[in-house]
């Protein structure tokens, strides 16, 4: 009985603590939370689709979303910093995590076949040819061996299949 007491109490005092770093646990970090979980579960279930599993993206996209919560304690003691009343650093650092993933989360469903939206489908195929690699992606990349080099399914699967099928033909036509 005594250490379920202090096992609970261990509990409520990391929530607590890791709450007030977060500046609360309202409605904003509730959908950023639901959306990594989400996308990290899609991202996994398009990678075992596409036969893309690799211990390595998953291991490394996993700390990458953890440190979106480093981010937003950074925000949230910035806006104490700066003696804001309201939270605006924390709100926009929220807003974009929320955004970043929304459309992670969208372009994983396209990878799984879900339909969408024929324009929604052309943005994020469009995205998906501009996107430079991230930082973390670029060192990753420098400092494994090349038997170890990875690449995310969503970068190695096109988003719009008809697309990159038409491409490829038009790239075949041209060099004939």
């Amino acid at each position: 009985m005594r250490t379920q007491q202090f096992a609970e109490g261990a509990v409520a005092i990391i929530a607590t603590s890791v709450t007030a770093l977060l500046g609360g646990w309202d409605v904003a970090i509730k959908l950023l939370v639901t959306l990594i979980v989400i996308d990290y579960v899609t991202g996994f279930l398009a990678a075992a689709k596409h036969k893309k599993l690799n211990s390595d993206v998953m291991f490394w996209g996993g700390i990458r979303k953890g440190v979106v919560f480093f981010v937003i304690i950074v925000s949230v003691l910035a806006d104490e910093m700066l003696n804001n009343s309201m939270p605006v650093l924390r709100t926009l650092v929220i807003y974009y995590y929320i955004a970043r993933e929304g459309l992670s989360v969208t372009e994983n469903c396209a990878l799984l076949g879900v339909p969408l939206p024929q324009q929604l489908v052309d943005v994020l195929a469009q995205l998906q040819g501009d996107k430079p690699d991230p930082t973390v992606d670029r060192i990753a990349q420098d400092v494994a061996p090349e038997t170890e080099q990875v690449t995310p399914v969503s970068r190695q699967v096109p988003i719009d299949v008809d697309r990159a099928e038409k491409e490829v033909i038009a790239t075949k036509e041209e060099d004939k």
